[in-house]
């Protein structure tokens, strides 16, 4: 080992090792770096260290050594190596920013104010691009605690940001209520810029709190002042999302169901997007996603279909998460109702992709919805349910007012799929509740009703249902929902009612605002339809393109429901011992294959259903008929007549 050098003999090696402890890194360049040194005296020092037994074999102080080591050092000088680590991890990336923060705040005022405020704010806007929102949130949380300056224009501009790491968190209630200071911050500044950026930021996303009266003030607030062309025409976009959707109750602070008003969102969606066309691309994004949110009939599906591809594209390139989400969960649905599932599965890869990349509670929750909404077609109610299950609990995590309402609506495509009279049973209501304020959850509620034999009570329920029938709401979907029950009570008039509503949408796919359920092909449910009341050769055509939609979107349900009704011939009832023992006419198909000695996994590939949807109803089918095992099912049903031997 070498003699002591000048450094040793005039502060200490002891002293240096100390520094470095208190800067958090005791590295040859950490020693070097926070003491002034030469690297090899650093390395000097190090070599005392190891001798001494100060640093161990790993090259690592433990716990202990480093406390009496910084004991050694001054107040004064802890503070002052305190404030150069600060601002040496502050400059040096985003990784250590929190690390940064700490010793800053032991730095006490060795660090100035101002520029701690300066270094949080960087720091914070940096953990945000690169998509860090907790270490972005804590360092704006900081910056605007610390700020006592009168500079409402860099308060406004920090606090739109914290907003975003909000959003980020999935803690949008508390974004907002930055958003709503934000606006106050921009009126003491007197720019209408600022408000009109943090008003309509305030505005999205518009899926949170439908309706909200404050964003419609914050917005009115904007329009207070002489705005730029790109300011108010984002202003307009935001009018009208916001003005599209009332809540009609939110027991819990849940939605479950609104009024919608086209007539005053559509005009103002429409003229947002004409006077667009030359603006900033972040500008025409609102604007698109505008009037998208606010154009959901039907009739609108081609222009849709643009308007949502357009959309993904900006979003894609401006690689904002929340609207890159938002915009393919838009043209998924608009792939579905048009059919196509090759679309459909690339926009709900670009929903999972950014969800699981950005980690955004909120993208999360509408990807799992969206992936089980997929599922649901392809046949697979376990994968389904497992998906519900995830985005329920993100969802209720982060009291998103919309997870109850999209959970009992995958609750209800379960029961739907399993048709199982005892499983739905409990699922019904004793009265109205709020969930049927929306005219979707009580075409359901009617299914339930028709399902389990209250006919008379079904019929009354789907009326009501028919006359909230509205064309931005879930339209195709609503109209097949109630084409089922009008099927089960045969309610001829319905059924006439329900085929005017539909026929001039028979090329679509009935499917919900998001995706979330797809009922098949509207030309397979007016087929049905069409032979109930004995119209066969309309009644087939339809069938027979429908099945071809049904078949690019691998819908199994839709499938087997077109292969039902294909075999069915009128006067048809299903076998009195099935309906006694409550077994579904898919249950009754899985048995006669059974007893032809088809095993499950043919049976799954005959019925085009999953191997997990067949062993499902497998398993019901053996409760229902009271027995054990495979063979003792069909000699059962074969006594009850229920299958032929």
């Amino acid at each position: 080992m070498s003699e002591l050098t000048p450094f040793d003999a005039t502060r200490g090696w002891r002293t240096a090792l100390a520094v470095a402890v208190v800067a958090g890194d005791t590295s040859v360049g950490g020693i070097a770096r926070f003491n002034g040194l030469h690297t090899a005296d650093a390395a000097e020092v190090v070599v005392h260290a190891r001798a001494q037994g100060l640093i161990g074999d790993s090259g690592t102080i433990d716990a202990a050594t480093r406390l009496l080591l910084t004991a050694e050092l001054s107040a004064d000088r802890a503070a002052e190596v305190h404030a150069a680590a600060a601002r040496h991890l502050f400059a040096g990336g985003p990784d250590r920013l929190l690390e940064a923060l700490e010793h800053a705040r032991a730095a006490g005022s060795l660090l100035p104010l101002d520029e701690l405020v300066d270094l949080a704010d960087r720091g914070g806007r940096l953990s945000l691009s690169i998509g860090d929102y907790r270490a972005a949130h804590d360092l704006l949380s900081l910056a605007a605690t610390l700020d006592n300056s009168t500079d409402f224009t860099a308060q406004c501009h920090r606090l739109c940001d914290l907003a975003r790491a909000c959003d980020g968190l999935g803690d949008i209630i508390e974004g907002r209520s930055h958003l709503a200071r934000a606006v106050a911050l921009g009126e003491l500044a007197g720019s209408g810029d600022l408000v009109a950026r943090a008003a309509v930021q305030y505005a999205f996303p518009a899926d949170w709190y439908a309706g909200d009266p404050r964003a419609s003030g914050l917005l009115q607030r904007a329009d207070q002042f002489t705005l730029s062309d790109d300011d108010a025409i984002a202003v307009l976009a935001a009018r009208a999302l916001v003005e599209m959707r009332i809540p009609l109750a939110e027991p819990g602070g849940q939605q479950l169901a609104w009024i919608t008003r086209a007539s005053v969102a559509q005009g103002l969606a429409e003229e947002a997007l004409e006077r667009s066309t030359a603006s900033p691309p972040e500008v025409r994004l609102i604007t698109l996603q505008s009037w998208r949110g606010t154009h959901r009939a039907p009739e609108h599906l081609r222009r849709r279909r643009e308007v949502s591809t357009e959309s993904l594209d900006i979003a894609q390139r401006l690689r904002h998460p929340g609207h890159q989400v938002d915009a393919a969960v838009w043209m998924a649905t608009d792939a579905l109702e048009s059919g196509d599932r090759g679309r459909f599965d690339e926009a709900l890869a670009v929903a999972r992709w950014v969800a699981a990349r950005d980690g955004n509670p909120r993208l999360l929750w509408r990807a799992y919805l969206l992936a089980a909404g997929a599922a649901h077609i392809d046949g697979d109610i376990e994968q389904a349910r497992e998906l519900r299950t995830r985005a329920a609990t993100t969802g209720e995590s982060i009291s998103s007012p919309g997870w109850a309402g999209a959970d009992m609506l995958m609750v209800c495509q379960e029961l739907v799929a399993i048709d199982d009279p005892d499983q739905i049973r409990p699922f019904l209501p004793a009265g109205d509740v709020p969930s049927l304020d929306n005219p979707l959850g009580r075409a359901v509620f009617a299914y339930g009703l028709a399902r389990t034999g209250d006919t008379a009570g079904a019929r009354a329920q789907a009326h009501r249902a028919r006359r909230q029938l509205d064309p931005e709401a879930s339209y195709l979907l609503l109209g097949t929902r109630l084409a089922h029950v009008a099927l089960a009570s045969d309610d001829t008039e319905m059924i006439a009612d329900l085929i005017d509503v539909l026929t001039p949408w028979a090329d679509h796919v009935a499917v919900d605002s998001n995706s979330w359920w797809c009922d098949g092909p509207v030309a397979a449910w007016l087929g049905v339809l069409h032979l109930h009341i004995g119209e066969d050769a309309r009644g087939h055509e339809l069938l027979d393109a429908g099945e071809v939609i049904a078949r690019t979107l691998n819908d199994t349900r839709s499938l087997q429901r077109i292969r039902s009704a294909r075999q069915a011939r009128p006067g048809d009832a299903a076998p009195p011992a099935a309906v006694a023992h409550g077994l579904t006419g898919r249950e009754v198909e899985v048995l006669a294959l059974m007893a032809a000695g088809a095993t499950n996994p043919e049976i799954a590939r005959r019925l085009a259903f999953s191997a997990s949807t067949i062993r499902t109803d497998t398993i019901a089918i053996y409760r229902k008929l009271g027995v054990k095992g495979r063979a003792e099912a069909v000699a059962r049903a074969i006594t009850l007549g229920v299958v032929a031997p």
